[in-house]
């Protein structure tokens, strides 16, 4: 049976399962010593210990979201109403051939908005009725608005993206040279490596059968980074 947990430990534990219902990741450890006021992240660790020790989770000491629940939030909060038996942490429950409700993280899936061009631009149509049953955080860890968009045209081939692949895209409105990125022109989008020259944006493919797109200076009211490209997916049927 699971030791009984202090009241604060209680509360950290119920801090942690809800941030992971609704982040899809856990805390790091600052992130729990700002969330209590507790100015050395050493009297996290100590409560982090003490919860792992008494069986209500399980944390990898060399990564920083590295903390999985073992027991359901409604033992704890039995705990902190009052209530003297907590819940079986899971290996209780195997020695007793009974199944502990310890959560998972939610489980995050990639959303995909709509179609971005490797060539000439195209609109990016904003349809919300596909989702990829890939964890975000797999390609921008602690990043929840990454999302993804399917290609079409060969301008990216070089970089091995094809038509049909889906670009991950981090959301962000600035680029460094030579980065990967989706930009939207006069409202349509692309995917290209971004250059500055002399106060004219390159927007470079690696096709070599293709040419830059030129935004001058003129032009950069209709022009718009929309993120970074940070991984590419492929699916074979």
């Amino acid at each position: 049976m699971a030791k009984r947990l202090t009241k604060r430990q209680a509360n950290v534990f119920v801090y942690i399962y809800d941030y992971i219902q609704e982040n899809h990741y856990p805390p790091t450890v600052r992130e729990i010593a700002d969330a209590f006021d507790i100015k050395s992240t050493n009297g996290v660790v100590e409560h982090l210990k003490a919860l792992a020790q008494k069986g209500y989770i399980e944390k990898d000491g060399f990564k920083s979201r590295a903390i999985r629940p073992l027991v359901n939030r409604d033992a704890v909060e039995r705990i902190l109403n009052g209530q003297e038996e907590p819940a079986p942490t899971r290996s209780h429950a195997r020695r007793q051939g009974t199944h502990a409700a310890a959560p998972e993280a939610p489980h995050a899936k990639l959303r995909v908005l709509g179609r971005i061009a490797c060539g000439a631009p195209i609109f990016a149509e904003e349809n919300f009725d596909e989702d990829v049953d890939v964890d975000p955080s797999v390609f921008c860890r602690g990043e929840d608005n990454v999302y993804a968009l399917r290609v079409r045209g060969t301008s990216m081939i070089g970089d091995g993206i094809m038509p049909g692949d889906l670009v991950v895209v981090r959301p962000q409105q600035t680029a460094e040279d030579g980065e990967l990125i989706a930009a939207m022109i006069d409202g349509s989008a692309t995917v290209k490596r971004y250059e500055k020259r002399k106060g004219v944006i390159h927007l470079i493919p690696s096709n070599p059968d293709m040419d830059p797109i030129l935004v001058r200076p003129e032009d950069h009211a209709d022009f718009k980074i929309l993120g970074s490209i940070r991984g590419v997916l492929r699916f074979y049927k």
